[in-house]
């Protein structure tokens, strides 16, 4: 109906209603017209007033219905209006963003409808309690969108009725949960992480090495207690702070400086295992031996290094103990096996001795043992035949033979004497010259035919020497010079430089070149002279006794020339 005949059919109501009092009219005054006309003006004037009262307030009730259906419509949850059976009779722009659907293809239609199989029962359920009890408590159930597949939501609600038409409804607000429900899945992953990781700290606390976690940046993220108990620090001390540049000391075991290098490899990772002494508080420093796990992403990018530490000082300082110890064991056992060596080697030079002096005794005995048998026999019948002048030169050769044997008995005695050490020296000063002769003259009945010893001396000469040892060095010497040579021997002594010079020269045999080394050895005897008397101990003996005095000897032979000893002695007053 338009508004124009609105106002018409009021009017016509209003001229029905004064020709029902238009009697009363013609019987008024005109005073009483007067008035009547100006209380109808009055009113009329009222009437507009209150007109325009109404249009104002209606006017602001279609401004607060606009500002209810914007609050309904775009509100940040979604609504819904059901009824008993859960047919949608109103529903709001949220909540049809939230379904996928157009509200007027809801409105009037079962909510059931865009819930996941299985969960239309609860939804009835507490439909159906709500109705009884007046609130629809909050629970949850499985939303369909059109095109996003499925939600979860949350529902809760109160009962009402529509003033209009005096229906129960119940007004329901809806609310995707879906991120919340993850954000609380994630919540409990992020708990049962935490109890894990203070489960897992527990454990690494107890365990007797350090454990620590740095990230790329080789901040510490984590480290248990036997970390911060050998640090000697609160753990809020060490975390967040750059290990290797607070907690370790790049300088190395043997007192070389660490670099970088030496515990990162070319790929900027740290090396599976290193050695490094830890920086304790009051600095203190323990030797720790490190083992590093790298820990990589799915995409093979760094993320931090897990670190297992040992505490290997006092092994390190026992070790150390031990080498040294062993090394001392090894030089005891060196020097105790170079003892037996040394005995060993006596044993065989006393060993070798003793073949040695059992073959040449039975070589060198039998000879005079012979002489001295024979010429006893002889002396014997010579002495029953009476031929007394005969026994002279039987008794002489006795004699020689005895002194041949004591000669080779003497020669093993002194060399026992000397392998022993137990030779002593006393020196005094005498004049050579008359030494000399003495010598020499022991030696008259021992020359060859037409053999004699010629000695030579400028000036006269005083020495300060053993004169026993001097005795026996020379005796042994003059005696092979007329032993191997035929011909007369010369002797020659001179003072060069504070220095005595005594050169012992024979015509003789010679020795040959390739056994002059072996000269001096024990029991060596030349090829060419194995025929001639002699045990092979004097020369031997020589070099023993030229040592005591501080004395040297030297000699030069030539094979069937002869040779030349010298004796050289430092003159000492």
């Amino acid at each position: 109906m338009s508004k124009s005949s609105a106002e018409n059919n009021l009017r016509a109501k209003a001229e029905a209603k004064i020709r029902e009092k238009s009697n009363v009219i013609e019987n008024l005054t005109l005073e009483e017209s007067k008035s009547l006309l100006h209380e109808l003006e009055v009113h009329q004037v009222e009437l507009e007033m209150q007109n325009e009262e109404l249009r104002e307030t209606q006017h602001r009730l279609e401004e607060i219905r606009d500002q209810y259906t914007d609050l309904f419509d775009f509100a940040p949850i979604g609504y819904l209006v059901l009824d008993e059976k859960a047919i949608i009779k109103n529903i709001n722009l949220t909540a049809c963003d939230l379904l996928g659907i157009e509200r007027s293809f809801l409105i009037e239609k079962p909510f059931s409808a865009y819930i996941t199989n299985g969960e239309s029962r609860t939804l009835f359920l507490n439909l159906r309690k709500a109705f009884e009890t007046g609130i629809l408590h909050s629970f949850e159930i499985e939303i369909k969108h059109k095109t996003k597949g499925s939600f979860t939501a949350l529902l809760q609600g109160a009962i009402t009725k529509n003033q209009k038409t005096n229906d129960t409804v119940c007004r329901v607000s809806l609310i995707d949960i879906t991120e919340l429900k993850e954000a609380e899945i994630l919540q409990l992953q992020h708990k049962s992480l935490q109890k894990e990781k203070e489960k897992i700290q527990e454990y690494l606390n107890l365990a007797p090495v350090v454990f620590l976690l740095i990230d790329p940046q080789y901040k510490v993220q984590m480290i248990n207690k036997k970390g911060c108990d050998l640090l000697k620090c609160e753990s809020s001390e060490i975390l967040g702070k750059h290990w290797f540049d607070n907690f370790i000391s790049f300088v190395g075991t043997n007192g070389v400086p660490l670099s970088h290098q030496s515990i990162e490899n070319e790929n900027g990772l740290l090396n599976p295992c290193f050695e490094s002494f830890l920086k304790c508080r009051n600095d203190e420093l323990r030797l720790m031996f490190w083992t590093n796990v790298t820990l990589l992403d799915d995409n093979n990018k760094l993320i931090g290094t897990l670190i297992a530490g040992e505490d290997i000082t006092e092994r390190k300082k026992l070790e150390l103990r031990q080498q040294k110890y062993t090394e001392e064991l090894e030089e005891i056992v060196e020097e105790r096996t170079k003892g037996l060596n040394d005995a060993l080697k006596k044993e065989k030079v006393i060993s070798e001795m003793k073949s040695a002096f059992v073959s040449m005794a039975s070589h060198e005995f039998r000879t005079p043992l012979t002489s001295v048998l024979s010429s006893a026999i002889l002396i014997n019948k010579y002495n029953e035949l009476k031929q007394y002048d005969k026994v002279g030169p039987h008794v002489q050769r006795i004699e020689s033979s005895v002194n041949q044997l004591t000669s080779i008995l003497e020669d093993f005695l002194s060399m026992e004497k000397l392998e022993r050490g137990i030779v002593t020296t006393s020196k005094e000063t005498f004049d050579l010259e008359a030494f000399i002769i003495d010598i020499i003259e022991e030696f008259s009945w021992m020359l060859k035919e037409k053999q004699k010893i010629n000695y030579v001396q400028k000036s006269p000469i005083e020495v300060f020497v053993d004169k026993k040892i001097l005795r026996n060095v020379l005796l042994n010497l003059i005696s092979n010079a007329t032993k191997y040579s035929k011909t007369d021997v010369q002797i020659r002594t001179y003072v060069n430089n504070a220095v005595l010079h005594i050169e012992i020269e024979d015509k003789g045999i010679g020795i040959p070149e390739k056994e002059q080394e072996y000269l001096f050895a024990k029991f060596f005897r030349a090829k060419n002279a194995v025929n001639i008397q002699g045990t092979g101990l004097g020369l031997s003996i020589v070099k023993h006794y030229v040592k005591l005095i501080n004395s040297t000897i030297s000699f030069t032979s030539k094979l069937g020339e002869g040779s030349t000893f010298k004796l050289t002695l430092p003159l000492h007053s």
